[in-house]
């Protein structure tokens, strides 16, 4: 995740498995993103305006919304 004041470079075309293979371990530390995840039975909330990707290493469902 990174806060809307910090956009993230990437290509709306790519994936986030993409975006990790080939742009992330060329980051510098401070721009790398929040990271986090999230085990069975927990949820996550992505505060309003805040950018954010997600990678799924297993299978999984979701459910998205905005909320307001």
């Amino acid at each position: 995740m990174y806060p809307p004041h910090k956009t993230p470079h990437f290509h709306p075309n790519q994936t986030t498995l993409h975006w990790l293979m080939k742009d992330y371990y060329e980051l510098h530390p401070v721009d790398k993103p929040l990271e986090c995840t999230i085990q069975q039975g927990e949820i996550i909330y992505f505060p309003d305006r805040w950018w954010h990707g997600t990678l799924n290493i297993d299978t999984s469902v979701f459910i998205s919304t905005f909320l307001g």
